[in-house]
């Protein structure tokens, strides 16, 4: 019988709108159901865990790990969204000039995504290219203005800088 898991990346947001309106034990509960869908995804034989390093990215965890699940990822799914998630967690795990030739990697065929935006912004604004920072972070404003419960109000803090 085959089982299928509920979507990571959904029980994430629902844990960061449960922390926007400050029910932090509810949060708490769908961020710890991130880990035990990833746990049994594992299990269930998942060769890779792109939201799980996503996931750990946007909310500061376990940075390192982020980084070398989406590494490993990245070398058995090669696309632009793999890119994408060596980029965020690259940057979070303060490797900077790795994170910036994955986001090239990401960004090359052009795809209009706020959250690829929002991480090529916050990566230009950790290499301190203010420029390029502003572009892509309006952009993904632009584009999406709630692209994400809690990255949409960090975008629009960092364009106030």
């Amino acid at each position: 019988m085959t089982r299928i898991l509920p979507d990571p990346s959904f029980v994430a947001a629902l844990g960061d709108l449960y922390k926007l309106a400050g029910r932090d034990k509810e949060a708490t509960a769908q961020y710890a159901l991130v880990e035990h869908i990833a746990h049994l995804s594992a299990l269930n034989g998942a060769l890779y865990n792109r939201q799980l390093a996503l996931f750990y990215a946007d909310h500061d965890m376990k940075v390192e790990d982020a980084y070398a699940s989406a590494a490993k990822a990245y070398e058995m799914r090669r696309d632009i969204y793999g890119a994408d998630a060596v980029a965020w967690t690259a940057l979070k795990a303060g490797k900077i000039a790795e994170a910036q030739a994955a986001m090239q990697e990401a960004l090359r065929l052009g795809t209009r995504d706020a959250k690829l935006y929002y991480h090529a912004g916050m990566i230009a604004q950790a290499a301190d290219d203010k420029a390029a920072a502003s572009d892509y972070l309006k952009r993904a404003l632009q584009l999406n203005p709630q692209f994400d419960p809690l990255q949409s109000a960090v975008a629009r803090r960092a364009l106030e800088q």
